[in-house]
């Protein structure tokens, strides 16, 4: 059995975190730097004692212009004489960012694990490795607070997650091995890597905090402060689970998935939960919808808090990818931007009616609704049911009877009022959401509304003790 710390450590994580099963095929994130060339050589020999399979991918990002492309050059060399097969892409980081608007940061990461996940998918890993350690983890937490951050954020890198497409997962075994331990581990296996002279630039803010900022924290208040450092974030961790526990159970018992890219929570429950449990329900809405965990912010989720209690029932705040949340009275709908002016079912409503005949069952998936049509001897009485509605058949003998959406101005006499009403007043007194309007199916006869459908009836075809036929329409929406 092959031993050294470095091996032992890694040897431990895997077992403690069930990181790896026999049998996995595992992609090693590799820059070619000590840290990921170590965990390239570690797990190459650790290969047959767990019964998994090495594969490995270098990312270049075109950002060193000869020393990148030098970079891939030495992983594909590497990972060869190991027997290790690699794969390895190069990219224009900088047009990336410039075309998305993101830093370049945030372009190399998104392009790397897109990589990453591209390989994983298409050879069958099901665990996709890097090199994050000790170090990382505590220059990760004191970065949170630099920046202003929440528990979640204080439990920094987690030894295991889920990829953006919740495939498969991304690991680190070097989660519990410290920097001067991989140094060590090179000098002792005489392993050959790449210096990446953007490590020195103090230009990023993990750079600064990794040369300047820990360093001087160590020297002038606290010797152990990466040891601290790590194990708040371990503590923040536990706390996290423990709550985001409870935010699931609230979030079944305060939204409803109401069609794929459709969630709504119920304002009156979800305004008098818990502050933390609000914050928590809002950020699983938003990740249910979209994933991308890392672009949702404290400013994303306090402006869609800011709508519980707002006074203005149909509010709404527009969100990263596309996300929208809106108040609509007492119901919170949150929904993609493409999404907003479509009906239940995706459709875009047609400018063309939908005329009805006097028999069977019409689908309008376009409004989300069926409706069936049927003829009847005598009057039967009023329908209590809002989704039912009865007409004279004799009255409507030879008169047209169609579907149609909204038109501007549209009025309609309302069933026991004088006189005529904006349909848009009906709307507003029914608390209908403004984003549903559009979409909502209005039967008509000839040219006048006689039945805004599950709201109100207006007065054209009216049952009478003297009518010898009735037309009976049921409204029901489409599963």
């Amino acid at each position: 059995m092959k031993s050294h710390p470095v091996i032992d450590s890694v040897r431990r994580t895997v077992a403690d975190h069930h990181l790896l099963t026999s049998g996995d095929k595992v992609l090693v994130a590799v820059s070619g730097g000590v840290d990921s060339m170590v965990l390239l050589d570690v797990l190459c020999k650790l290969q047959d004692e767990l019964a998994i399979t090495v594969l490995a991918a270098h990312v270049d990002h075109g950002l060193r212009g000869e020393e990148s492309r030098g970079d891939r050059a030495f992983v594909e060399r590497e990972a060869g004489l190991r027997g290790v097969e690699v794969f390895s892409e190069s990219f224009d980081v900088k047009a990336y960012a410039q075309e998305r608007g993101l830093s370049t940061q945030a372009a190399a990461r998104e392009v790397r694990y897109g990589f990453l996940e591209r390989v994983a998918e298409e050879t069958g890993a099901k665990r996709i490795a890097t090199a994050h350690h000790a170090d990382d983890q505590a220059e990760t937490v004191l970065m949170n607070l630099l920046r202003g951050t929440s528990v979640r954020g204080l439990g920094g890198i987690p030894v295991r997650r889920l990829d953006e497409g919740g495939a498969r997962e991304v690991i680190r075994p070097l989660f519990d091995v410290w920097r001067r331990d991989i140094a060590s581990y090179a000098q002792d296996f005489g392993i050959l890597y790449r210096e990446d002279s953007s490590n020195a630039s103090t230009h990023y803010l993990r750079n600064k905090i990794r040369i300047h900022l820990l360093p001087e924290l160590a020297r002038e208040y606290n010797g152990g402060v990466k040891s601290h450092l790590v194990q708040l974030a371990e503590q923040a961790r536990e706390d996290d689970r423990y709550l985001n526990g409870l935010a699931q159970r609230e979030f079944r018992q305060v939204c409803r998935m109401e069609s794929p890219g459709r969630i709504s929570a119920d304002v009156r429950l979800l305004g008098v939960s818990p502050l933390p449990l609000q914050r928590r329900v809002i950020t699983l809405i938003l990740y249910y919808l979209r994933g991308h965990t890392r672009v949702w912010e404290q400013v994303h989720i306090e402006s869609i808090r800011s709508l519980l209690s707002n006074r203005y029932p149909s509010a709404e705040v527009h969100l990263p990818h596309g996300v929208v949340a809106r108040r609509e009275y007492d119901r919170l709908l949150f929904t993609h931007e493409d999404d907003r002016c479509e009906s239940p079912h995706g459709s875009a409503v047609p400018d063309a009616p939908y005329e009805l005949t006097r028999h069977g069952r019409h689908e309008l998936p376009e409004f989300g609704m069926a409706f069936h049509v049927e003829e009847v001897e005598g009057a039967p009485s009023r329908p209590k049911d809002a989704w039912v509605a009865h007409f004279d058949a004799d009255e409507l003998a030879g008169s047209r009877i169609y579907i149609r959406s909204r038109a501007t101005g549209d009025t309609l006499r309302p069933l026991g009022l004088q006189g005529s009403k904006l349909l848009s007043d009906v709307f507003v007194d029914r608390k209908v959401p403004k984003a549903r309007r559009e979409t909502w199916p209005l039967l008509c006869i000839n040219d006048s509304i006689a039945w805004v459908v599950g709201l109100t009836r207006g007065q054209a075809g009216l049952v009478t003790p003297e009518t010898r036929r009735t037309l009976v329409i049921r409204a029901e929406r489409l599963a």
